[in-house]
């Protein structure tokens, strides 16, 4: 068992590799620590980070990464980790966020904000969604993880992790705070990261999105603000959209928060 909580995992082939516990809920209460981690790639970590991830308790893997990229950058896990591969893109749905009313600042990254937005409301990235929160709720023991990832752990990642907290009830602020400390991480390693992420032919909206390896506060606000609109809370779009019960998220939240 890990004594010391750690927000980035030091770990030596690990990109953006991050716990989400010991975020604040509006409720008072706190993610547990060694449950829920969010990822770039998995497929440089070394032998030792293995070693390092098994006794951390990993024990679910959600690749949210297309096949060609789970494929040709095959993640590296601990044998007791259970693997799936559940892609975010492509969008299905040119329509699904025709008619909702969704009201945002202006912003020059206007395109990539409907990117999130889509992220939320089409159903082929909330079959994602729906395998992220299905390990959850399978990931019962104490001090056991879930991770969920794709190539450099800002785009389809942080929708997930936006999700993720905001199911949890944590305060709107600090879903902010972690979704922008990809900027601190990745700022120091900018040639190191455009290296993992470089382009390839069959991944169009991949490469679109990761030319830009900053994330902008504005696509939270989207994020949120889309799930309003479709549902009425985080809650309410597990129900409506994932199809998990009531009763499937009072569970996620008592595996998840701290009493």
């Amino acid at each position: 068992m890990f004594h010391v909580k750690q927000r980035v995992l030091q770990l030596e082939g690990g990109v953006n590799f991050r716990e989400l516990g010991g975020y604040a809920t509006t409720t008072g209460q706190q993610v547990k620590w060694q449950k829920i981690l969010r990822a770039g790639s998995l497929d440089q970590l070394t032998p030792t980070d293995l070693v390092t991830l098994k006794h951390y308790g990993l024990r679910y893997d959600v690749d949210l990464r297309s096949e060609h990229e789970a494929r040709v950058y095959p993640d590296r896990l601990p044998a007791v980790t259970q693997y799936t591969n559940t892609p975010v893109y492509p969008f299905t749905d040119d329509h699904a966020l025709r008619g909702l009313q969704i009201n945002l600042p202006a912003s020059p990254f206007a395109m990539f904000t409907q990117t999130y937005q889509q992220m939320v409301a089409d159903s082929h990235p909330q079959q994602a969604w729906r395998q992220i929160f299905s390990d959850m709720l399978a990931n019962t023991g104490d001090n056991e993880s879930v991770v969920f990832h794709c190539a450099a752990g800002k785009d389809r990642t942080g929708v997930g992790a936006i999700l993720v907290l905001a199911v949890l009830d944590v305060l709107p602020a600090v879903i902010q705070q972690d979704y922008l400390l990809t900027n601190q991480i990745f700022g120091a390693r900018q040639h190191e990261i455009a290296q993992i992420v470089a382009e390839n032919e069959s991944e169009a909206m991949t490469n679109q999105m990761n030319q830009h390896l900053s994330v902008e506060a504005t696509n939270v606000a989207a994020v949120l603000a889309t799930i309003k609109a479709l549902s009425g809370s985080p809650e309410r779009y597990l129900q409506t959209e994932l199809g998990f019960s009531k009763q499937d998220v009072a569970d996620l939240k008592r595996l998840y928060l701290t009493k």
